[in-house]
């Protein structure tokens, strides 16, 4: 393989692909980037087995065509520090690898590129199309609480279910659920039902090459085993986790006692400087008191108390509930609008915390049992 490349495009589509490079493998083939070069055009693809990148064919000077898998983080950092504005690339038989730019000339060994393992297919005719700014929004909107217990693997990941012509994103780590929903670019028939579940460290890694801007659309499509995520520079493949999601819309209930209208910052403060108090959230949680016309947010550990009066909407019972407060705060501070809902149904049952208005997100969190 003999190529010429523009640095600046080359080390962009590095950085995406290497995010499918494997840090901890018995397969040194698996902490490689694939370069694929033929008819003026090379690609690049990386690959763990869990996920894999390949960019989209990108323009390159090809004297010799051919492939060559070289060890990423090598190649990166060879590629960042190259003195001039273009890159040539040649491999030998032997995988005995030149990189040279301007007057500088590094020589590495590389792997065979028919060694290394190409994406798998995922072939099946219905796509599905959304814009990626929003499905990154969504991402971040969920995340947070998948499992980290590796004994609930579905947990691991978060359920994308497809139903009535729309998608809902769920995560349920066993003591709160975030759910997100959206509709598709292209309308979908509202008969068609499907559910899958990816892995969280797939979602993290997609998370960071969607644009955060713009209305650049995202396809997909999957199977029972793998999903693949399609965007104009890129095509994104990762496994999906087998197994029974669990029936998270049974748990949000409509039966409350209480529902409290609240300043959606004025809460996250509250919450924030109560945990200043609380610092082992686990053993100190938040403890919200109802009241008349405000919320009273307090904390109270060897260290100190605190004491917090927020003025509030409210319709129902006074109640007293308390909180794992990192749960509270990850909930508030991924939501976009100005005012929440919370609503309770009692001091040992799970708060929902959404918007009356906007159906598209709602968090549920299981309280904490304390001593008085």
């Amino acid at each position: 393989m003999n190529i010429t490349i523009n640095k600046d495009k080359l080390w962009e589509n590095l950085n995406i692909v290497a995010k499918a490079v494997s840090s901890r493998t018995s397969l040194p083939i698996l902490e490689c980037i694939l370069l694929k070069a033929e008819e003026n055009k090379c690609r690049l693809i990386g690959n763990d087995l869990e996920i894999g990148i390949e960019s989209s064919p990108f323009h390159a000077e090809v004297a010799e065509s051919g492939s060559i898998a070289l060890e990423a983080k090598v190649f990166l950092e060879i590629v960042r520090k190259m003195p001039a504005e273009f890159i040539n690339i040649e491999s030998a038989e032997n995988c005995i690898t030149y990189i040279r730019s301007g007057k500088t000339e590094i020589k590495i060994l590389g792997y065979p590129g028919d060694e290394f393992p190409f994406l798998p297919d995922v072939e099946e005719e219905k796509d599905f199309v959304v814009r990626a700014v929003q499905f990154k929004e969504m991402i971040r909107q969920t995340i947070f609480s998948v499992a980290a217990d590796e004994k609930k693997p579905v947990l691991t990941g978060e359920l994308l279910e497809i139903c009535d012509g729309v998608m809902h994103l769920v995560a349920v780590d066993g003591f709160r659920i975030s759910y997100r929903r959206s509709g598709f670019v292209k309308e979908i028939e509202t008969e068609y039902k499907n559910r899958i579940i990816i892995p969280a460290k797939s979602l993290n890694e997609l998370y960071k090459v969607l644009p955060s801007e713009g209305n650049q659309s995202l396809s997909f499509r999957f199977t029972d085993k793998h999903i693949l995520f399609q965007m104009d520079e890129y095509t994104f493949v990762s496994r999906l986790i087998e197994g029974e999601f669990i029936k998270y819309d049974q748990v949000f209930n409509e039966d409350f006692q209480t529902i409290i209208n609240i300043d959606r910052i004025a809460l996250l403060s509250g919450v924030e400087r109560a945990c200043l108090i609380a610092r082992d959230v686990k053993k100190s949680p938040v403890r919200l008191s109802v009241e008349d016309d405000k919320l009273v947010v307090t904390s109270s550990t060897e260290m100190g108390a605190s004491y917090d009066e927020i003025p509030a909407d409210i319709d129902g019972e006074s109640i007293k509930i308390s909180y794992n407060p990192k749960y509270l705060l990850e909930a508030l501070r991924v939501i976009n609008e100005d005012t929440v809902t919370v609503k309770l149904s009692g001091p040992h049952s799970p708060c929902i915390i959404k918007n009356d208005k906007n159906d598209s997100y709602k968090y549920l969190i299981l309280p904490l049992r304390v001593n008085n």
